[in-house]
């Protein structure tokens, strides 16, 4: 009786599970879609600032003051409108990278500094920011605006750098290379329009190739969100020897990239 009873369990087991016909659980297909598009900017921020090294704090505040006035009655020239500037703080320190016990040379009259600590550093900030529809004017006003703020003194992209290990000074300004432009897009919303249709698209096309797969029927779009890109990318800057493209090496020269990207669920 006993094994009569096990053989029927076994063929049941082995049979196929037959469809519930009343089973209508939707299955839920989850994709993602993305689009990408370089467009003419129309805002560069410029980053600029100056850094000077000299044997006193008041040797620094001074020649800072100076230059600074100068750089700004520069721009005040070029009567550039749709400008606005913003400044922050100086900073005014003493290295303390030379703990090597090496002395930085002193101005005459000057004590020199003694071992474990260099000449007294000066930085300034600034941050200009240009806004202009027309590409080529833009372009133009950037070009005219580095010339006159070098050509007064700014020698830095703004901020304080960071010391060498000798941490030894020299008398004078001191640069790393001038200004940093950034250009970006502030209106892009056409492109932006654009690129969610192209997005939502191959999330779609996605989801229906993954379904195909999985011998499913046609799909329905459940939901579309519009997300921001997990990896941003870097800023793309131009200094005053040309135009340079952190993040996207394919980035083309003048020009700033223009991401979407969207979730997609879809049911069947």
């Amino acid at each position: 009786m006993r094994v009569f009873i096990s053989a029927i369990v076994a063929a049941f087991v082995a049979l196929p599970a037959l469809a519930d016909p009343a089973d209508k659980t939707e299955h839920v297909i989850t994709t993602t879609g993305s689009a990408t598009a370089f467009v003419k900017p129309d805002t560069a921020r410029i980053h600029y600032g100056v850094r000077v090294s000299e044997p006193s704090a008041d040797a620094v505040k001074d020649v800072l003051t100076k230059t600074t006035t100068s750089i700004d009655e520069a721009v005040k020239k070029l009567k550039l409108t749709g400008i606005v500037i913003s400044t922050a703080p100086v900073t005014i320190k003493q290295s303390q990278g030379n703990n090597q016990g090496l002395v930085a040379p002193a101005a005459p009259g000057m004590a020199a500094p003694g071992p474990g600590l260099g000449p007294f550093l000066g930085f300034t900030s600034q941050t200009a920011t240009i806004s202009e529809k027309d590409p080529e004017k833009l372009r133009t006003t950037i070009d005219s605006f580095v010339k006159a703020i070098t050509e007064a003194g700014a020698n830095t992209g703004g901020g304080e750098e960071r010391e060498s290990q000798l941490g030894i000074g020299l008398t004078g300004q001191e640069g790393n290379g001038g200004p940093r432009i950034v250009l970006s897009r502030e209106d892009d919303a056409a492109a932006r329009e654009q690129l969610l249709q192209k997005a939502v698209a191959k999330a779609v096309a996605s989801a229906k190739a993954i379904a195909k797969g999985l011998g499913a029927g046609e799909v329905k779009v459940v939901s579309v969100t519009d997300v921001a890109d997990s990896e941003k990318a870097q800023e793309s800057f131009m200094n005053i020897y040309g135009i340079e493209t952190q993040g996207s090496p394919r980035t083309p020269a003048g020009e700033v990239e223009v991401k979407v990207k969207v979730v997609v669920k879809c049911s069947w």
